[in-house]
């Protein structure tokens, strides 16, 4: 790598001389400059990847960049500090790294920050919980003198948790970050998706969804989550519904939801709180499209649709049942609170098809075992001895083999393929 090092050409730093003893914590600045521009994508999975290498670390600290320059605090053991160093060092993305502290210290200043990024700006796709916003005379006084900067970066450990401020909804263009956001997704995703489907030719690969879900994903744990509703809003198509959005969107974003709560990037409650936010987005545009009907004397299964007893996170039973209203079904769904209430709702009507779920977020894999006595349960109940079980939620979909070890006929890896699964499950029972 050409990196021009104006630490005294050492290869590591002093702290680690200094603080040679085992345990012992230190602290390091340097900055750096970008050899090239970074997009607000490219720093959100810079900021990613640095949270998960330095959580196995035991790494904290903060990142802020500012017109191509990086500023970044680490502290942490020192033999870590050293290892991240020569990674940093490595790295071809900066280039004139210059080290502005290396000290010994006894506590952490920026206590369980992973890594934080501090800049401004449009960032609406990083987590509020990730981001602090330097004010303008702050990173004046760096770019004059940077020497100032481990100050200024140890002054942001005192506003942990204040978000950063995005700019209200209007009725008007959305403009800031959730308008910079918005642009990017359409440019990048909306507009060849467009033309994919003007020209009617099948499509052979995915079109982008992985940033579109991150962002979407941060946008529902941050602390506004209107700008994620704007988003939605702006990418439901033309007759207003979001359902061609269900598999590439809304099911990766809630996997994203579980997988920012594994990286101890937000709580359980933010799970479930962005988690209830699809869910009314989908119920309000959704309730904007006419409803298909189905010509008198055409079967359609009967479906009880529920979430396993227990499960908090109905967003799976949701999609589903509004992925069989829209194919013109009329399925039923309920949210017994026990096994016993389930049993109460199998053995009072007739059902051709029970539709259960687990989280869309969630693995719960210590949940199958619960599962397996559930279907058990409503089978012996069902007034239908034929009872076709369909089950779904993130383990189902990640592990082909879950469903059938709980005792389903089948699952369904998305909710739009719920129908044709039934169908499919019916099928094979009435030819047995």
């Amino acid at each position: 790598m050409s990196q021009t090092d104006r630490s005294n050409g050492l290869d590591g730093f002093q702290a680690a001389n200094i603080a040679a003893e085992a345990g012992r914590l230190c602290s390091v600045v340097y900055r750096s400059r970008a050899v090239s521009a970074l997009s607000d994508f490219d720093l959100y999975r810079l900021v990613q990847v640095a949270q998960a290498r330095n959580a196995t670390e035991s790494i904290t600290g903060l990142m802020l960049y500012d017109d191509g320059r990086f500023y970044q605090w680490l502290e942490g053991p020192v033999e870590s500090v050293a290892r991240i160093m020569r990674l940093i060092r490595s790295d071809r993305r900066h280039t004139d790294i210059e080290i502005l502290s290396d000290k010994p210290t006894a506590v952490r200043q920026f206590g369980d920050w992973k890594m934080r990024l501090a800049t401004r700006g449009v960032r609406s796709i990083h987590s509020g919980h990730n981001v602090v916003v330097p004010s303008s005379l702050e990173l004046e006084d760096i770019r004059a003198h940077p020497e100032h900067a481990p100050a200024v970066l140890a002054g942001f450990s005192s506003i942990v948790g204040t978000p950063p401020v995005l700019e209200p909804l209007s009725n008007g263009p959305l403009k800031g970050p959730a308008g910079a956001l918005l642009k990017d997704i359409i440019v990048t995703a909306v507009l060849p998706e467009m033309v994919a489907r003007r020209a009617a030719v099948e499509r052979t690969t995915p079109w982008p969804i992985d940033q579109r879900a991150r962002a979407l994903a941060d946008l529902l744990v941050g602390a506004d989550n209107s700008a994620a509703l704007e988003l939605l809003h702006t990418l439901q198509d033309s007759e207003g519904a979001i359902r061609h959005l269900y598999e590439t969107l809304l099911e990766p974003t809630a996997r994203r939801l579980g997988d920012l709560w594994g990286a101890d990037l937000c709580s359980e409650l933010d799970v479930s709180l962005g988690l209830g936010h699809l869910q009314r987005a989908i119920r309000v545009l959704n309730e904007e499209v006419l409803q298909p009907t189905i010509p008198k004397g055409v079967y359609l299964p009967a479906v009880l649709i529920v979430p396993e007893p227990g499960e908090v996170h109905m967003l799976s039973s949701v999609l589903d049942s509004d992925a069989l209203q829209n194919a013109g079904w009329d399925p039923l769904m309920e949210f017994p609170d026990s096994d016993e209430a389930l049993q109460d709702l199998m053995a009072d009507s007739w059902f051709d098809a029970l539709d259960l779920s687990l989280s869309p977020s969630f693995r719960r894999e210590a949940w199958l075992p619960r599962v397996t006595k559930t279907i058990a349960l409503a089978r012996h109940a069902s007034r239908n001895p034929a009872l076709v079980v369909v089950v779904g939620g993130r383990i189902f979909a990640e592990d082909s083999h879950a469903g059938a070890q709980v005792g389903a006929d089948a699952f369904t890896p998305t909710a739009l393929a719920t129908g044709k699964v039934i169908e499919k499950g019916i099928a094979a029972r009435t030819r047995k």
